[in-house]
Parts: C-alpha cells; sequence; structure tokens
C-alpha cells in the first residue's frame, strides 16, 4: 500500500514559494521588536549590512577513514557552498557593548558519499543538497575594542564579539538518481526522472518516515565576529567590514536525508525507492570495494539494514564575510561645520545682499 504523499507535490520552486511566506512575516517582527526598544537618539545607534560567504553541514554523510568523526573534523570541504544575507542592528547600551540583530539568510548545503574513503559510506552512494532560508535574531555582546591609529589619529576600531540569538529555517533535501542505479534507465524512459533532474525527497519518504513537521523548525545560532570599522573626523563610526563564524545546532536528523534503516521498496513509488538505495556495482568496483550491493538494501522488517545513525541530529554552519553602514544622520560636528563656514544669519558669509551698480 503507497503511504498517503504530502501536500507539496509541486516542483521545488513552488516548494519555496508556498514556504517562503512565514519568512518575511518573522523578519518583519524582529524588525519591529527591534525599534520597539527605544527611539533612535545617539549617533550609531542602528546599523544595515550585507554577509556572503560559505556554508556546510555536519550529519550522516561525512568524510574520513572511519564512520564518523566528531564536530567539524567530519564535514566534506569540496561539497561547501554558498550562504549570503542581509541584516539590521541596533545598540542597546549608550557604551556600544550590546546590540541585537536581525538576519535574513539563504544558506546551502550538500553532501555526497563519492567523497569519503570509509568504505560503507562510499558503498552506498547517497548524496543530497539543500537550500535553506532562515531568519534570526540574536544578542552580541562586545569583548575587545582596540582602536588603529596612524598620522596621529584615531582612523578606525577593532573589535571582537561573540553572539547567541534564535533562527527559524525551513529546508527541503533534494537528489538525483544516480546514472549507474539499475532503475535509472527505466526512470528516463517512462518519463519519471530526466538527467541532471532534483527530486524533493521528504515527500517520497525515502526512509518510509513522513517528516514533513521537520522541514521548519528553530536553531540556536551562536559563534563568533571580528569587524573592522572606520571612522569619520570626529570619531563617527562609517563603514565596516567583518568576518563572521557560525554554527547552528539542529533538532532534526533529516538535512540531508539519511537517518535510520533501508525501508520497504515496495512501500514507495519507482523514484522513491530508488533514491532510497542509490547503491551499485559499477560504484563498488571504481571505489575497489569487496562488500555486496544487497549490503546497502532493504531486506525484510526481522533483518533491518542500517542506512544512517539517528542517534546524532545534523547540524549547519556559516562562514561570511559581513559589510555593513553604520546609520549615523546628521551629527553635531557637522552642524558646527557649517557655522565654521558663516552659514549662519546674519553673521555669516551671506550676512547682507549686495546689489550691483552699472
Amino acid at each position: 500500500m503507497m503511504p498517503t504523499p504530502l501536500k507539496y507535490t509541486g516542483s521545488t520552486a513552488h516548494f519555496w514559494i508556498m514556504r517562503l511566506g512565514h519568512i518575511p512575516a518573522f523578519c518583519f517582527g524582529l524588525v519591529f521588536l527591534m525599534s520597539s526598544i527605544g527611539s533612535v537618539s545617539a549617533q550609531g545607534d542602528w546599523d544595515i549590512g550585507i554577509t556572503t560567504g560559505m556554508s556546510n553541514y555536519m550529519g550522516d554523510i561525512g568524510d574520513g577513514s572511519s564512520s564518523r568523526r566528531d564536530f567539524i573534523w567530519d564535514l566534506q570541504e569540496a561539497r561547501t557552498r554558498p550562504a549570503f544575507g542581509a541584516f539590521v542592528r541596533r545598540k542597546l547600551d549608550r557604551d556600544g557593548l550590546w546590540w541585537i540583530r536581525s538576519d535574513f539568510m539563504r544558506i546551502h548545503i550538500a553532501g555526497h558519499d563519492r567523497h569519503t574513503q570509509y568504505e560503507p559510506r562510499r558503498g552506498r552512494n547517497l548524496h543530497f543538497r539543500n537550500h535553506m532560508a532562515e531568519a534570526s535574531f540574536r544578542i552580541e555582546r562586545d569583548f575587545v575594542q582596540q582602536p588603529l591609529v596612524w598620522g596621529r589619529q584615531r582612523r578606525a576600531m577593532v573589535t571582537v564579539r561573540g553572539f547567541v540569538g534564535l533562527a527559524y529555517f525551513e529546508h527541503n533535501p533534494e537528489a538525483q538518481v544516480d546514472v549507474n542505479n539499475p532503475a535509472y534507465a527505466n526512470l528516463v524512459e517512462t518519463g519519471v526522472t530526466s538527467p541532471g533532474q532534483w527530486h524533493s525527497l521528504a515527500e517520497l519518504r525515502t526512509e518510509g518516515i513522513n517528516y514533513a513537521d521537520q522541514l521548519r523548525m528553530t536553531t540556536v545560532p551562536f559563534g563568533l565576529s571580528a569587524t573592522i570599522t572606520g571612522q569619520k573626523r570626529g570619531g563617527a563610526p562609517d563603514f565596516y567590514i567583518g568576518v563572521e563564524l557560525g554554527f547552528r545546532m539542529t533538532d532534526t536528523d533529516y538535512l540531508d536525508d539519511v537517518s535510520g534503516f533501508y525501508a520497504d521498496p515496495s512501500q514507495m513509488n519507482a523514484l522513491g525507492a530508488a533514491l532510497s538505495s542509490q547503491a551499485n556495482q559499477v560504484v563498488m568496483d571504481e571505489a575497489g570495494i569487496t562488500h555486496s550491493v544487497v549490503n546497502h538494501q532493504w531486506h525484510s522488517e526481522e533483518h533491518k539494514v542500517i542506512r544512517g545513525n539517528p542517534t546524532n541530529n545534523d547540524a549547519y554552519g556559516t562562514l561570511v564575510m559581513s559589510f555593513g553602514k553604520v546609520l549615523n544622520g546628521r551629527s553635531d560636528s557637522f552642524n558646527r561645520t557649517r557655522s565654521r563656514y558663516g552659514n549662519k544669519r546674519r553673521k555669516g558669509l551671506f550676512k547682507k545682499r549686495t546689489r550691483l551698480r552699472f
């Protein structure tokens, strides 16, 4: 009997159109919360900017010659993918040590068993990609502030800060049917798939599990950042550039659609069964693996075959550059500068009109 499909049955683009509607509302709520903390009264209370860099994940598709390595040592550098976003930030105290910040990011992660030397993983031959949307707010605390001085004037400020917050993210793991998969030719011939086509895995239930409730979740982002902020005359902060390393631990093991045991392919459609087990003899021979393809297939309810490790949840992280602009507005120093040039009523350069005579 076929499992009841998820409500989503359209394309990947349609998937995100339906779900990204929740992200802007989350962001607007965060910005409203930040603006309601207090009025903008001092110079540099607000800044805005963008981030761009790279992202990766830690899960059941890893690196190395063993089954699992702790923390970042198991991630696949070859599957590093881009991350980018925008943010708005507000100062919480007069000294500028505490900040609250709201971010919206697009984060891409991926993994492939061909990048590991561990035979059971390599023979499994699974892979995925996941385009994630994340909205977050976080509290930042400056730990170190060191001025940069040259020409006897302070020109910039170096700041090291830590952060922790709350994020809401949505994801959708996808995979392709391997060209060496025994079912590939038949699926192409019948039009179920096409060369290079990606398929949403959650709706196919490749492990016989319905994890639709885990496609939208919250997580706790935390990490460190360092920035160099340029200063205007008079010491007002201006543009800044920084680097940031952040991590997110999650409560799901399905960022990669790999977790527990191989499921009965008779309970799936042909596409789901093909994506559930992608082990094939061609990959085995190329990698010099001696064990059989049947070690990566469904056997029976009494003899379950491990597909992933459900005891460890997935995590993801980003390493990004940030480019920001401090919103200083019109400062007192600007007004004083105007007075120096005499643009002042009755006492300035234009204190009286002169009529030319011929």
